[in-house]
């Protein structure tokens, strides 16, 4: 695979979007031996997306190699699989059509990922830009992508970066697929809100062996339109990402915990439980000294939805338990690929 940078933009209706993150695209300082190209993936849109896409890329930056892509089954996980297997160059950069990479992003990326082959994944670090002011209970949450992934540029001890404007190498990937790695998350679908995707290959990757990075001059800003900025949305929001948990918890029990075998499941997924509940009961005396209606009593109320709604994902035991018993059957196709 030819050494360069594939810009990957997977987007769900991202008409309204994509003008400004493609122009911030055009505007990269990529050295000229740097090899690189743009590829939106339209993921079963029904907006004029690909239309879009098209005219814009037409508009400011014709010379660098322009694809697009139709992804007709919905989900984030399934519109990256695609761009993996049709991408030219060996890093691949996902760039969510809200991110605005700063100008050296791409050169910045590039050189990281050639200077150090054990990465995997190297993630970046997102300042949020909000259309209209927020509101203190939503400017103060952390369900955005964003801000410094570790304490220091290198990598990182949690095994996981955020998906927006993170870098794949996609040699990495190719090992995982070829080992039996299928996605057990769609990630964002359509309009749902469900997530995780992104984690769960970062968690695949560092188990076949590469390490998961953060730089933090891999500098974007990640664009909020007013329409996400709203108690509704937050709400469905921490209520639906907690699904994912049901295939995270399991990789986290394996990649971080060191659990190999289902005693150490077992003890692991119970020490987990705790900890949530430990949580879960701060929260709560937290919330008798707060006056409703003020701003931290809704930073609460959403904090303990957030809570409530991942504890309520270990109810289901068997599937976390089959899921990791999948991990680790792949995993061992891992250890085979290496000898």
């Amino acid at each position: 695979m030819e050494a360069g940078v594939s810009v990957v933009i997977c987007t769900y209706n991202g008409a309204a979007l994509l003008p400004e993150t493609i122009w911030h695209l055009a505007q990269q300082r990529v050295r000229p031996e740097i090899a690189w190209e743009v590829i939106v993936v339209d993921n079963a849109s029904t907006d004029d997306t690909a239309a879009v896409a098209v005219a814009e890329w037409e508009k400011h930056r014709g010379p660098v190699p322009f694809s697009l892509l139709h992804q007709p089954l919905q989900g984030l996980s399934y519109a990256r699989e695609l761009a993996l297997e049709q991408a030219q160059y060996e890093f691949v950069l996902f760039c969510d059509d809200d991110n605005w990479l700063m100008p050296g992003y791409i050169s910045r990326a590039y050189e990281l990922m050639l200077q150090h082959p054990a990465i995997g994944v190297l993630g970046g670090n997102g300042e949020l830009l909000f259309e209209t002011a927020p509101p203190h209970w939503a400017a103060s949450l952390s369900m955005y992508a964003h801000g410094p992934q570790a304490p220091a540029s290198g990598k990182v001890k949690s095994n996981v970066v955020y998906g927006a404007g993170c870098v794949m190498r996609r040699a990495a990937y190719e090992i995982i697929v070829s080992a039996g790695f299928r996605t057990m998350l769609t990630d964002r679908k359509g309009a749902s809100l469900s997530s995780g995707g992104d984690y769960e290959l970062c968690y695949a990757i560092a188990l076949a062996g590469f390490d998961i990075w953060y730089d933090d001059c891999l500098k974007f800003k990640h664009f909020m339109p007013a329409k996400r900025i709203n108690w509704e949305y937050s709400t469905r929001f921490f209520k639906e990402s907690a699904q994912s948990f049901e295939v995270l918890i399991p990789y986290r029990i394996r990649t971080n915990l060191g659990g190999r075998n289902i005693l150490a499941f077992n003890l692991k997924y119970v020490r987990i439980i705790l900890a949530y509940v430990a949580k879960l009961a701060a929260a709560l005396l937290e919330r008798q000294r707060l006056a409703p209606g003020t701003e931290a009593g809704k930073i609460n109320t959403l904090k303990l939805l957030a809570l409530k709604s991942k504890l309520l994902s270990f109810a289901n035991y068997s599937g976390m338990r089959e899921n990791f018993l999948k991990i680790l059957k792949v995993e061992k196709q891992y250890l085979r690929h290496n000898l």
